[in-house]
């Protein structure tokens, strides 16, 4: 007896089907035979289900800007775009002196 029936025996004392099949399965031949198969199946199955990823909707629309019409997102951003101004106004109005001086001092020399 082969060590391999011995092992199945052993997992399967009884005369079953599932005998066969551990027999089959564990010669090395038969798992190579499969995984070549599968592998081929596989390569295939990747292939047709390959799908461009520039022809998806989703990569189209992430180069879209939705428009919002909603009253709420146009007041955002006004009052956004308000204080922006406002807040560089401002710091222009407070170099608005030092730029004056620069510019005088720049005639005085020519």
């Amino acid at each position: 007896m082969s060590s391999t029936s011995l092992q199945s025996t052993a997992m399967c004392p009884c005369e079953c089907e599932y005998l066969d099949k551990i027999d089959y399965w564990s010669d090395e031949a038969n798992q190579l035979k499969q995984y070549n198969e599968l592998s081929q199946k596989l390569a295939e199955l990747k292939r047709l289900l390959n799908v461009e990823t520039k022809n998806l909707s989703s990569f189209i629309n992430k180069k879209i800007s939705a428009a919002d019409e909603r009253p709420s997102a146009s007041v955002t951003g006004y009052l956004g775009a308000a204080v922006l101004g406002l807040v560089f106004g401002l710091i222009f109005l407070l170099d608005l002196p030092v730029i004056i001086h620069q510019i005088r001092g720049f005639f005085r020399n020519i």
